[in-house]
């Protein structure tokens, strides 16, 4: 780990930290909208297995409920949040490295 010796370092370092945090947060977010399309969408197979339809059809239904499209929306907007607070820490950590620096 670096250590930083003055106020600024210290300030962008623990800036940087947070917002990885962040984006550790919207990726979790993120990961769980996937679980739910994924759980919804099997559920939505064995339902037409049960009636003796294709996993075809069953997923070109699903892709069309509320449900997948909540799933999909969410997961979309947690990763873009992710990528930016992502970036926004890495410029961060360039930021401090660079204050040690001078």
């Amino acid at each position: 780990m670096q250590t930083f010796t003055n106020e600024a370092e210290q300030t962008a370092y623990n800036l940087a930290e947070a917002l990885a945090e962040k984006a550790m947060s919207f990726m979790l977010h993120a990961e769980e909208a996937a679980n739910s399309f994924q759980s919804g969408r099997i559920a939505m197979r064995r339902q037409f297995k049960a009636r003796g339809l294709s996993e075809g059809e069953a997923d070109i239904r699903f892709r069309g409920s509320v449900q997948a499209s909540r799933a999909i929306s969410e997961n979309t907007f947690c990763m873009s949040q992710a990528s930016m607070y992502n970036t926004a820490a890495a410029t961060q950590y360039a930021k401090a490295l660079y204050l040690k620096g001078h």
